[in-house]
């Protein structure tokens, strides 16, 4: 005798084939790989509505190296020029301002009465004193007639002549005043000399007597490169004119 089999009504049936997996869908689950950029990126739309992933390369700039150089040798120059021109031309400033610093004054009185004093002598035709800071500059003009030798001694007399009419303290002993030696803790005016005498070979002639050394050094016996001689007093002038110029 057969068996009968029951069955629930709620029991649902299924189909196998229903019951099968997508497999496109299953393997495109299964192929896709995950990978994570931190690149740039930008969605962009297909035709048919689906977005892809374009990826942005970053493109770094990087400055040579040359460059690099050249733009800071730029800024050491200009800076250099901004303290040259601005700060150093400034008599207050950072140069003249410690350089120039406890130097005794001489009047314009005290410079005329010194500048008589050099002029007294029958030797000298001309002097021209000019004070820039601590030094004193003197051009002497000889009659032609003198010998080198002659004028370096009348220079030095006449020097004494100067020193004793600006009326500067002398200490015993001490073969200059103060204005040539030191004072206020520090030495003061270096004198810069020119001999001149118009037609005599023997000149011009060059010297420098320093703040607190008592002789005057010459730079040579004579000139005898009269060229020379002739482009280095114009040097010197064109030196005093911008002096000049800078002053006014």
């Amino acid at each position: 005798m057969a068996k009968k089999r029951f069955s629930f009504d709620d029991t649902i049936e299924y189909d196998k084939e229903e019951l099968t997996p997508n497999n496109d869908l299953h393997a495109s689950h299964m192929n896709t790989k995950f990978e994570f950029d931190d690149s740039e990126q930008e969605m962009i739309s297909t035709g048919n509505g689906e977005k892809q992933v374009k990826k942005n390369k970053k493109k770094k700039r990087k400055l040579k190296l040359w460059v690099i150089i050249l733009l800071a040798v730029i800024a050491v120059i200009t800076v250099f020029f901004l303290y040259i021109f601005v700060f150093a031309g400034n008599s207050d400033g950072p140069v003249y301002g410690d350089r120039c610093a406890s130097i005794l004054t001489i009047d314009d009185d005290k410079l005329a009465q010194g500048e008589a004093a050099i002029e007294a002598n029958e030797n000298i035709t001309d002097v021209n004193i000019e004070v820039n800071c601590r030094t004193v500059k003197m051009t002497y003009t000889f009659v032609n007639s003198i010998s080198a030798e002659d004028a370096k001694t009348i220079t030095e007399s006449t020097l004494h002549s100067f020193d004793d009419a600006i009326g500067q303290t002398k200490e015993d002993g001490a073969a200059w005043s103060q204005l040539f030696n030191k004072a206020n803790g520090r030495m003061q005016y270096d004198v810069d000399l020119i001999l001149k005498a118009d037609g005599n070979e023997s000149f011009p002639i060059f010297g420098v007597k320093h703040a607190g050394v008592d002789t005057i050094t010459y730079t040579g016996q004579e000139v005898k490169d009269q060229e020379s001689a002739d482009r280095a007093l114009q040097n010197q002038a064109e030196i005093d004119a911008a002096n000049a110029a800078q002053g006014n």
